[in-house]
């Protein structure tokens, strides 16, 4: 073990100054265990190995303390008499040098160790984590933390690549949570207390599956420790936590322990009618109590994941590219897909399944993570018409039982879009307008662009009809439309048409806001006599005079979100460049 005089000459001061430390008469056992404890050599690291749930590997090992010399008590005991005595920093810097010291496990793992938030913000710990090969600090919930912005500060200046962040004891108290919205870490730890006999408590599992579903929501790996049966890990699967931890696997040992009891639990959980909640039935049931098609994306690859240890993704079709809605055990996806394009796009322009068993062997296939051996590509049909991808990706061959599991999980996800609308999944202005933005830039031709440009609009709006016209040779010229009512707006005169785009002509925009018994006056009063209570017009331009015009408008009195507005004016900007780029390569 390293010896570092001056750390070791620091906690030998430190505990001598102290009423019942080094030298002082009468002092009690354990005050005297935690003395020799602070001298190299004296602790050890058992480790015990992080387990995804999904596939069994090896994630990663908790460091845990252990004494070398004969002892009755526990490191519980000893950091409680360590904060007693005012050296829980010392004691903690002589556990992380015994980490450091114990090297690095085998593989690409990290090594989990604790530190509370007064020994992170010790300079001391900075030499010791530089030698510390990559690891997760895990942050305890013992001590509250007096300014969490220096904290943060302090634990922004690791590199991720070798030091990552997680919060222990999540559920236990209020410090820890604080600590997760606070610090925003990499991992929460779910306290044992929560993982003790959840099979059997409802209560437990509805606190579990908010847990985790606000770790996804914030892009945190959930993990759970102490695990010790086989009901309790079957659990922690129906409510899709990513890691775990606990006696069932592996206890802490002196080595690398293998998580023993993986394979037996695995298979015990890995058939399709495994139990209540990995049935296509119970799937069904959950599924149709969703109101919103991102939800129900959701639980169907939650199902699948958690099952079959498949990596599946579902994607929807938006401004003629299939966006990625939902996915669960990949980090990177790749979104955007053109129809025809890997074997998710090759599915969707088929309209068929497409399954290969040797992903290695069919050029159409598109790398999103390693170690993939198969891939099965299920299209989603609403009203027979195509609206989506249900993809899976395996790390083994996919057997027949399989491949029914998955065109089942397909079938309750196309009930639930019939059901929903895939429209109802919609974000911001801003962010429907950045669904349409690249499929409207990279339009070729005049007509590509004004149908991109028509479609974006009436998405962005939530309007029911759209036009727009190109300036050619001093004249509007029709180019697109959209919606049953465009003939309505088409019908304008040329004298009318040319007021409209004189109204914009030097603004960003002109659009109605208020009820149909407003005042207004030109064309866009003519369009509210056709029986349009929402209107918005827009110049399209690049720099120079305007080069076309854009009209959107729908049947209802409403007012436009300021959002709506600048997006759409957004969209009028970009064809307006587009639009030039096409004039100038024709």
């Amino acid at each position: 073990m390293t010896v570092h005089p001056e750390l070791t000459d620091l906690r030998h001061a430190e505990v001598a100054s102290r009423p019942g430390g080094a030298g002082a008469e009468g002092a009690d056992p354990l005050t005297r265990l935690v003395e020799q404890l602070l001298v190299p050599g004296a602790l050890r690291m058992d480790a015990q190995p992080i387990v995804g749930l999904a596939d069994g590997t090896i994630l990663g090992f908790e460091l845990l303390a252990r004494s070398t010399i004969p002892c009755s008590s526990g490191p519980d005991q000893w950091l409680q008499r360590a904060s007693d005595l005012g050296i829980r920093t010392e004691f903690e810097l002589a556990c992380l040098q015994a980490a450091c010291d114990r090297g690095a496990a085998p593989g690409d793992v990290r090594l989990f160790v604790n530190l509370s938030p007064r020994t992170v913000l010790d300079p001391r710990v900075d030499d010791i984590l530089d030698r510390l090969p990559p690891h997760v600090i895990e942050i305890t919930e013992h001590e509250p933390v007096q300014d969490y912005q220096l904290l943060r500060r302090r634990l922004e200046g690791w590199p991720v690549a070798t030091s990552m962040l997680a919060i222990d004891d999540v559920g236990a108290g209020y410090s820890s949570m604080s600590h997760v919205i606070q610090l925003h870490p990499h991992f929460i730890k779910i306290d044992r207390s929560l993982v003790h006999r959840a099979h059997r408590d409802p209560n437990k599992l509805a606190v579990l599956r908010g847990l985790v579903g606000f770790a996804r929501q914030c892009g945190v790996t959930s993990l759970a420790e102490g695990v010790e049966t086989s009901e309790e890990l079957t659990a922690l699967r129906s409510v899709g936590v990513d890691l775990v931890q606990g006696y069932l696997l592996a206890r802490p040992g002196d080595g690398w322990p293998e998580p023993r009891h993986w394979r037996t639990a695995r298979t015990s959980l890995a058939t399709t009618d495994s139990g209540p909640s990995g049935s296509v039935d119970a799937l069904r049931q959950r599924v149709e109590r969703m109101v919103d098609p991102h939800d129900a994306a959701d639980e169907v690859t939650a199902h699948l994941y958690e099952n079959f240890a498949f990596l599946p993704s579902v994607y929807v079709e938006r401004a003629g590219v299939l966006r990625f809605l939902s996915g669960r055990g990949q980090w990177q996806v790749l979104d955007g897909i053109e129809p025809g394009v890997g074997l998710t796009g090759s599915a969707f322009a088929a309209c068929e399944p497409v399954l290969v068993q040797d992903v290695t062997a069919d050029p159409r296939y598109r790398e999103a993570v390693p170690g993939v051996v198969a891939e099965l590509a299920v299209p989603l049909t609403v009203n027979r018409h195509m609206v989506g991808v249900l993809n899976v990706d395996a790390p083994a061959f996919i057997d027949a039982e399989q491949v029914g599991a998955v065109h089942a999980a397909a079938a309750v996800l196309e009930q639930a879009f019939t059901r929903t609308g895939i429209s109802a999944y919609r974000g911001s202005p801003l962010s429907d307008f950045g669904w349409h933005a690249p499929r409207v830039a990279q339009s070729r031709t005049v007509g590509e662009l004004a149908q991109a440009t028509v479609c974006a609009g009436v998405d962005i709006a939530h309007l029911q009809s759209a036009m727009l016209w190109i300036r050619s040779g001093g004249n509007l010229v029709p180019q697109g439309t959209a919606g049953a009512r465009a003939n309505d707006i088409a019908n304008l005169s040329r004298a009318e048409l040319e007021q409209l785009a004189s109204l914009v002509s030097h603004v960003a925009s002109s659009y109605s806001t208020g009820p149909v018994i407003s005042r207004t006056f030109g064309p866009m009063g003519l369009l509210r006599d056709r029986g349009f209570g929402t209107v918005f017009v827009a110049a399209l331009r690049d720099r120079g005079a305007p080069s076309g015009l854009l009209v959107l408008a729908g049947p209802e009195a409403g007012i436009m979100e300021v959002e709506a507005v600048h997006a759409l004016e957004l969209l009028s900007v970009l064809a307006g460049v587009t639009l030039a780029r096409i004039a100038t390569t024709a």
